[in-house]
């Protein structure tokens, strides 16, 4: 089981400002002053978000170096503003956009801030618990090949005795998980593309398959096990509840403003034309289900990236391309 964290309307816009230090005059340049702010984002600029050292850490060449840069940024600016291009149109139309993003997000983030209730998310998790109490999760390896004669072949191996993992090092197409005998550990059936989902749980476990067919090629499939899926706490899915919920909120809020807004589209030669102003539905997602399942999480191909992690590679979600495997972000 798993929580869904919906993607919204305003998954765009979420802000955060970076909490700084305080703040102090760290270079005075023409008699302008340059705050240790203004460097600390200058520095922080440097590093994906939020993996840049301490500024006060760093050795005393980095720190010139950086000291320059504000510099000769200072001074330039200074020039550019002699010269009246701060007063540019197309300076001023760029700062405008900027204002109006950073009032937007400025706002949502005020929105958002006591908008749901501890009980709220414990009705949330109530309701995504009794939805999903009876869902299953299957463990199994495969085996995938590119034809089924291959396939029917790999099978023959099977039922003269070879062991399901040396089999499926030896020949598997699914480099991720040829070199696990074919593990592709625990999954739900949603994780899976449906021929290969739909044979696995129709299985037993111990079972071994016959050729599958999916868009990836061939498998054979053996279950390993069969099981229950385990909840997670309220504590360690609180934060995506808390997510999902202020998601849905807000776009009713914004929805609700869209409605009552007056809108109206012109062409080029100022005609008014048809246009319809209502947001997109946002596409429902599955059932909520409790995220963080106590079980080994199924692997890859190798070349799959962190958020597939969940999927074999033969074992993606339906439109996803593994490499020539099933399917299991």
């Amino acid at each position: 089981m798993r929580f869904t964290h919906a993607v919204s309307l305003i998954a765009l816009l979420a802000f955060s400002a970076p909490a700084l230090a305080d703040e102090y005059v760290i270079m005075k340049v023409n008699g302008q002053d340059i705050s240790s702010s203004d460097v600390q984002r200058m520095w922080e600029g440097l590093f994906p978000q939020g993996q840049a050292p301490a500024f006060d850490s760093v050795k005393p060449d980095m720190r010139e170096r950086l000291l320059r840069g504000a510099m000769a940024e200072k001074i330039l600016y200074g020039e550019a503003v002699k010269q009246g291009v701060d007063k540019s149109e197309k300076v001023q139309r760029e700062l405008a956009d900027v204002k109006n993003k950073l009032v937007v997000r400025t706002f949502l983030d005020t929105k958002t801030a006591d908008m749901i209730t501890e009980a709220d998310l414990k009705k949330e998790y109530d309701a995504t618990l009794a939805a999903n109490k009876d869902e299953k999760e299957v463990h199994a390896r495969h085996i995938l090949l590119a034809t089924e004669a291959d396939a029917k072949d790999a099978k023959k191996k099977l039922d003269a005795g070879k062991s399901f993992e040396d089999v499926a090092k030896d020949i598997s197409k699914d480099a991720g998980s040829a070199k696990n005998g074919g593990d592709l550990g625990y999954f739900t059936k949603d994780k899976m593309v449906p021929e290969f989902a739909n044979a696995a749980f129709a299985m037993k476990k111990g079972e071994v398959s016959g050729p599958v067919k999916s868009s990836f090629g061939y498998h054979i499939i053996k279950v390993e096990d069969i099981r229950k899926v385990a909840a997670p706490s309220f504590a360690e899915v609180k934060d995506q509840l808390r997510g999902k919920l202020q998601d849905k909120k807000l776009n009713d809020y914004i929805g609700g403003l869209v409605k009552s807004a007056d809108v109206k589209v012109f062409d080029a030669k100022g005609k008014e034309i048809p246009f319809n102003k209502n947001l997109p539905e946002q596409q429902a997602a599955p059932a909520a289900k409790p995220a963080a399942v106590k079980a080994e999480p199924a692997k890859p191909v190798e070349t799959k990236k962190p958020a597939e992690e969940a999927k074999p590679a033969a074992a993606k979600p339906a439109d996803a391309k593994p490499e020539a495997a099933p399917k299991a972000n």
